[in-house]
């Protein structure tokens, strides 16, 4: 069974990973332009995911 806390660590590290995926875009295309609307929307999405994570990790280690 996944507590809340596990479930938490997860999330974020989905999200760092949304996070370096889109910063690891900008070097594999090394373009010069600087970061691409779907770059700024894989930022956001991948910080929004570990603000919602937070959350469960103070909820211990109840069952998600």
């Amino acid at each position: 069974m996944i507590t809340k806390r596990q479930l938490g660590f997860i999330l974020i590290a989905v999200g760092a990973l949304v996070i370096a995926g889109a910063l690891a875009a900008n070097l594999i295309g090394a373009r010069d332009a600087g970061f691409g609307p779907l770059q700024k929307i894989g930022l956001a999405v991948g910080g929004g995911i570990i603000l919602m994570a937070l959350p469960l990790l103070r909820l211990g280690d109840r069952p998600a």
